[in-house]
Protein backbone atom coordinates (compact mmCIF):
# COMPACT_ATOMS: atom_id res chain seq x y z
CA UNK A 1 0.00 0.00 0.00
CA UNK A 2 1.82 3.41 -0.99
CA UNK A 3 2.73 5.35 2.00
CA UNK A 4 3.82 1.88 4.06
CA UNK A 5 7.39 2.23 5.45
CA UNK A 6 9.82 0.75 8.11
CA UNK A 7 12.05 2.11 10.04
CA UNK A 8 15.79 1.19 9.60
CA UNK A 9 19.31 1.59 10.77
CA UNK A 10 21.63 3.75 9.75
CA UNK A 11 24.63 1.42 10.69
CA UNK A 12 22.98 -1.84 9.20
CA UNK A 13 25.65 -2.34 6.85
CA UNK A 14 28.08 -2.78 9.68
CA UNK A 15 26.10 -4.87 11.74
CA UNK A 16 27.70 -8.13 13.04
CA UNK A 17 24.88 -9.98 11.96
CA UNK A 18 25.47 -8.82 8.45
CA UNK A 19 29.21 -9.07 8.27
CA UNK A 20 28.52 -12.60 9.45
CA UNK A 21 26.54 -13.31 6.47
CA UNK A 22 28.85 -11.20 4.08
CA UNK A 23 31.84 -13.61 5.30
CA UNK A 24 29.58 -16.57 5.03
CA UNK A 25 27.81 -16.10 1.76
CA UNK A 26 30.72 -14.43 -0.21
CA UNK A 27 28.14 -11.74 -1.31
CA UNK A 28 28.76 -8.12 -1.00
CA UNK A 29 27.45 -6.24 1.71
CA UNK A 30 24.74 -4.25 0.05
CA UNK A 31 23.27 -7.45 -1.79
CA UNK A 32 22.86 -8.44 1.78
CA UNK A 33 21.46 -5.93 3.40
CA UNK A 34 18.95 -4.86 0.39
CA UNK A 35 17.69 -8.69 1.01
CA UNK A 36 16.80 -7.94 4.19
CA UNK A 37 15.15 -4.98 3.51
CA UNK A 38 13.26 -6.72 0.81
CA UNK A 39 12.13 -9.50 3.72
CA UNK A 40 11.26 -6.86 6.28
CA UNK A 41 9.09 -5.13 3.87
CA UNK A 42 7.20 -8.10 2.63
CA UNK A 43 6.64 -8.93 6.11
CA UNK A 44 5.19 -5.41 7.42
CA UNK A 45 2.99 -5.85 4.06
CA UNK A 46 1.52 -9.21 5.14
CA UNK A 47 1.88 -9.81 9.13
CA UNK A 48 0.85 -7.98 12.28
CA UNK A 49 3.76 -9.96 14.68
CA UNK A 50 6.11 -10.34 12.73
CA UNK A 51 5.23 -14.22 11.79
CA UNK A 52 4.22 -15.13 8.56
CA UNK A 53 3.58 -18.76 6.63
CA UNK A 54 6.69 -19.29 4.66
CA UNK A 55 9.63 -21.28 4.23
CA UNK A 56 13.66 -20.59 2.99
CA UNK A 57 12.37 -21.20 -0.90
CA UNK A 58 9.22 -18.71 -0.59
CA UNK A 59 11.04 -15.68 1.18
CA UNK A 60 14.08 -16.43 -1.81
CA UNK A 61 10.55 -16.04 -4.11
CA UNK A 62 9.86 -12.77 -2.49
CA UNK A 63 13.46 -11.13 -1.46
CA UNK A 64 15.87 -12.69 -3.73
CA UNK A 65 18.74 -15.18 -2.70
CA UNK A 66 18.14 -18.79 -2.37
CA UNK A 67 17.36 -21.06 0.60
CA UNK A 68 20.98 -21.36 1.70
CA UNK A 69 21.37 -17.88 2.02
CA UNK A 70 18.43 -17.10 3.84
CA UNK A 71 19.04 -20.43 6.39
CA UNK A 72 22.36 -18.50 7.14
CA UNK A 73 20.07 -15.74 8.38
CA UNK A 74 18.32 -18.05 10.34
CA UNK A 75 21.84 -19.61 11.94
CA UNK A 76 22.51 -15.35 12.71
CA UNK A 77 19.67 -15.21 14.94
CA UNK A 78 17.04 -12.99 12.53
CA UNK A 79 14.65 -14.93 11.35
CA UNK A 80 13.34 -18.75 12.50
CA UNK A 81 11.46 -21.73 10.24
CA UNK A 82 9.58 -23.78 12.20
CA UNK A 83 6.92 -25.93 10.75
CA UNK A 84 6.31 -23.81 7.68
CA UNK A 85 6.10 -20.41 9.97
CA UNK A 86 8.65 -17.91 10.00
CA UNK A 87 9.27 -15.59 13.40
CA UNK A 88 10.97 -12.50 12.48
CA UNK A 89 13.10 -11.71 15.51
CA UNK A 90 12.72 -8.41 17.79
CA UNK A 91 9.79 -7.45 15.73
CA UNK A 92 8.01 -5.63 18.48
CA UNK A 93 10.93 -3.89 19.65
CA UNK A 94 11.59 -2.57 15.77
CA UNK A 95 8.68 -3.02 13.07
CA UNK A 96 5.57 -3.01 15.09
CA UNK A 97 2.74 -0.06 15.16
CA UNK A 98 4.25 1.39 18.72
CA UNK A 99 7.62 1.18 17.29
CA UNK A 100 6.72 3.29 14.37
CA UNK A 101 4.29 5.90 16.45
CA UNK A 102 7.73 5.97 19.22
CA UNK A 103 9.52 7.26 15.66
CA UNK A 104 6.90 9.78 14.28
CA UNK A 105 7.14 10.97 18.12
CA UNK A 106 10.44 11.21 17.95
CA UNK A 107 10.64 13.23 14.60
CA UNK A 108 7.93 15.44 15.77
CA UNK A 109 9.10 16.63 18.92
CA UNK A 110 12.84 17.08 16.61
CA UNK A 111 10.96 19.57 14.43
CA UNK A 112 9.05 21.33 17.33
CA UNK A 113 12.62 22.12 19.05
CA UNK A 114 14.13 23.36 15.36
CA UNK A 115 11.02 25.72 14.77
CA UNK A 116 11.78 26.69 18.77
CA UNK A 117 15.37 27.63 18.06
CA UNK A 118 14.65 29.29 15.26
CA UNK A 119 11.93 31.54 16.37
CA UNK A 120 14.25 32.99 19.60
CA UNK A 121 17.36 33.13 17.58
CA UNK A 122 15.13 35.37 15.00
CA UNK A 123 13.45 37.22 17.50
CA UNK A 124 16.83 38.15 19.10
CA UNK A 125 18.68 39.52 15.67
CA UNK A 126 15.64 40.80 13.58
CA UNK A 127 12.88 41.60 16.29
CA UNK A 128 11.47 44.37 13.82
CA UNK A 129 10.84 41.40 11.51
CA UNK A 130 9.12 38.99 13.41
CA UNK A 131 7.60 41.56 15.95
CA UNK A 132 8.55 39.83 19.04
CA UNK A 133 10.48 42.13 20.92
CA UNK A 134 9.98 40.58 24.95
CA UNK A 135 10.52 37.24 26.39
CA UNK A 136 7.15 37.18 27.11
CA UNK A 137 5.93 36.71 22.95
CA UNK A 138 8.01 33.90 22.74
CA UNK A 139 6.73 32.24 25.99
CA UNK A 140 2.91 32.75 24.26
CA UNK A 141 4.45 30.87 21.44
CA UNK A 142 5.98 27.85 23.10
CA UNK A 143 2.75 27.72 25.55
CA UNK A 144 0.50 27.48 22.25
CA UNK A 145 3.13 24.28 20.69
CA UNK A 146 3.47 22.20 24.37
CA UNK A 147 7.38 22.56 24.41
CA UNK A 148 9.21 23.25 27.77
CA UNK A 149 10.73 26.89 27.28
CA UNK A 150 14.22 28.26 28.14
CA UNK A 151 14.09 31.07 30.23
CA UNK A 152 15.03 34.76 28.06
CA UNK A 153 17.43 36.53 29.96
CA UNK A 154 17.02 40.79 30.06
CA UNK A 155 19.35 43.01 30.72
CA UNK A 156 16.21 45.67 32.10
CA UNK A 157 16.33 45.33 35.72
CA UNK A 158 12.88 46.46 36.14
CA UNK A 159 11.55 43.32 33.81
CA UNK A 160 11.67 41.23 37.10
CA UNK A 161 9.85 43.86 39.17
CA UNK A 162 7.34 44.68 36.33
CA UNK A 163 6.48 40.90 36.36
CA UNK A 164 6.19 40.74 40.30
CA UNK A 165 3.43 43.61 40.20
CA UNK A 166 1.10 41.98 37.61
CA UNK A 167 1.16 38.40 39.41
CA UNK A 168 -2.97 39.10 39.76
CA UNK A 169 -4.81 35.60 38.10
CA UNK A 170 -8.15 34.50 38.03
CA UNK A 171 -9.42 31.17 38.15
CA UNK A 172 -13.37 29.73 37.89
CA UNK A 173 -12.39 27.82 41.34
CA UNK A 174 -10.15 30.53 43.87
CA UNK A 175 -11.83 33.58 42.17
CA UNK A 176 -8.97 36.62 42.16
CA UNK A 177 -6.12 36.17 43.75
CA UNK A 178 -2.49 38.46 44.52
CA UNK A 179 -4.46 41.59 44.86
CA UNK A 180 -2.95 43.29 47.17
CA UNK A 181 -3.11 46.12 49.93
CA UNK A 182 -1.70 48.64 48.02
CA UNK A 183 -3.48 47.96 45.02
CA UNK A 184 -7.03 48.58 46.60
CA UNK A 185 -5.58 51.77 47.24
CA UNK A 186 -4.35 52.95 44.37
CA UNK A 187 -7.47 51.65 42.71
CA UNK A 188 -9.97 53.45 45.19
CA UNK A 189 -8.05 56.78 44.60
CA UNK A 190 -7.82 56.36 40.90
CA UNK A 191 -11.53 55.39 40.31
CA UNK A 192 -13.26 56.51 43.46
CA UNK A 193 -16.83 56.18 42.09
CA UNK A 194 -16.05 52.24 41.94
CA UNK A 195 -16.91 49.61 45.10
CA UNK A 196 -13.37 46.85 44.31
CA UNK A 197 -15.38 44.40 45.89
CA UNK A 198 -18.69 44.25 44.25
CA UNK A 199 -17.09 45.52 40.75
CA UNK A 200 -14.53 42.47 40.92
CA UNK A 201 -17.67 39.96 42.10
CA UNK A 202 -19.67 41.73 38.79
CA UNK A 203 -16.19 40.91 37.11
CA UNK A 204 -16.17 37.03 38.13
CA UNK A 205 -19.89 36.43 37.24
CA UNK A 206 -19.03 37.96 33.76
CA UNK A 207 -16.12 35.76 32.98
CA UNK A 208 -17.99 32.88 34.10
CA UNK A 209 -20.39 33.70 31.90
CA UNK A 210 -17.97 34.09 28.82
CA UNK A 211 -15.59 31.18 29.53
CA UNK A 212 -13.66 31.57 26.08
CA UNK A 213 -12.62 35.23 27.03
CA UNK A 214 -11.21 33.82 30.67
CA UNK A 215 -8.22 32.73 28.92
CA UNK A 216 -6.58 36.32 29.57
CA UNK A 217 -2.32 37.04 30.79
CA UNK A 218 -2.39 40.43 32.22
CA UNK A 219 -5.08 40.21 34.57
CA UNK A 220 -4.52 43.84 36.42
CA UNK A 221 -5.33 45.85 32.94
CA UNK A 222 -8.60 43.81 32.68
CA UNK A 223 -9.02 45.09 36.41
CA UNK A 224 -8.11 48.78 35.37
CA UNK A 225 -10.43 48.34 32.10
CA UNK A 226 -13.29 47.52 33.98
CA UNK A 227 -13.05 50.15 36.70
CA UNK A 228 -12.29 52.75 34.43
CA UNK A 229 -15.76 51.84 32.28
CA UNK A 230 -17.40 51.59 35.59
CA UNK A 231 -16.17 54.94 36.44
CA UNK A 232 -16.93 56.57 33.28
CA UNK A 233 -20.56 55.63 33.67
CA UNK A 234 -21.20 57.10 36.99
CA UNK A 235 -19.40 54.63 39.66
CA UNK A 236 -21.15 51.46 41.37
CA UNK A 237 -23.94 53.26 42.81
CA UNK A 238 -24.72 55.47 39.95
CA UNK A 239 -28.78 55.55 39.65
CA UNK A 240 -30.26 53.21 37.43
CA UNK A 241 -30.87 53.90 33.80
CA UNK A 242 -29.34 57.59 34.05
CA UNK A 243 -25.79 58.40 32.92
CA UNK A 244 -23.56 60.86 34.90
CA UNK A 245 -23.42 63.25 32.11
CA UNK A 246 -27.48 63.04 31.35
CA UNK A 247 -29.37 66.22 31.95
CA UNK A 248 -32.42 66.51 33.86
CA UNK A 249 -35.43 66.70 31.92
CA UNK A 250 -36.31 69.70 30.33
CA UNK A 251 -39.39 71.68 31.37
CA UNK A 252 -42.49 72.92 29.25
CA UNK A 253 -42.24 74.58 26.20
CA UNK A 254 -42.33 78.01 26.56
CA UNK A 255 -45.72 77.94 24.43
CA UNK A 256 -47.57 76.36 27.13
CA UNK A 257 -46.10 78.62 29.72
CA UNK A 258 -47.42 81.82 28.05
CA UNK A 259 -51.23 81.77 29.31
CA UNK A 260 -53.21 82.06 26.04
CA UNK A 261 -55.72 85.61 25.20
CA UNK A 262 -59.33 84.71 24.45
CA UNK A 263 -60.13 85.03 20.85
CA UNK A 264 -61.63 88.77 19.86
CA UNK A 265 -63.07 89.60 16.83
CA UNK A 266 -62.17 93.02 14.69
CA UNK A 267 -64.32 94.78 16.14
CA UNK A 268 -63.81 94.25 19.78
CA UNK A 269 -60.22 95.04 19.20
CA UNK A 270 -60.49 98.43 17.88
CA UNK A 271 -63.02 99.11 20.56
CA UNK A 272 -60.31 97.88 23.39
CA UNK A 273 -58.10 99.97 21.48
CA UNK A 274 -60.04 103.25 21.73
CA UNK A 275 -60.86 102.87 24.97
CA UNK A 276 -56.82 102.20 25.99
CA UNK A 277 -56.17 106.15 23.69
CA UNK A 278 -58.61 107.49 25.71
CA UNK A 279 -57.13 106.77 29.03
CA UNK A 280 -53.52 108.06 27.97
CA UNK A 281 -55.42 111.34 26.56
CA UNK A 282 -57.31 111.52 29.71
CA UNK A 283 -53.79 111.32 31.24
Amino acid sequence: MAGEWIPLDCNLGTKPEVLELVDETGLPVEAVCWRLIQLWSWAALNSSDGTIRATPRRVAAVAGGDEEFWLAVERVGWVTFVNGTMTIAGWDKKFSRAAKARLEDARRKATNREENRNVRSLSENCPEKTGLHTGQDIQDIQDKKDIPAAPVPTSKPQAAASRAKSAVSWSAADGWEGITDTDRSEWAQAFPGAVLAQELAKATAWLKANPQRAGRRNWRRFIVGWLQRCQDKGGTRREPGRRPEDKPPPGKPWRETVRQAPYRAPKEVAALAAAVTLKQEDL
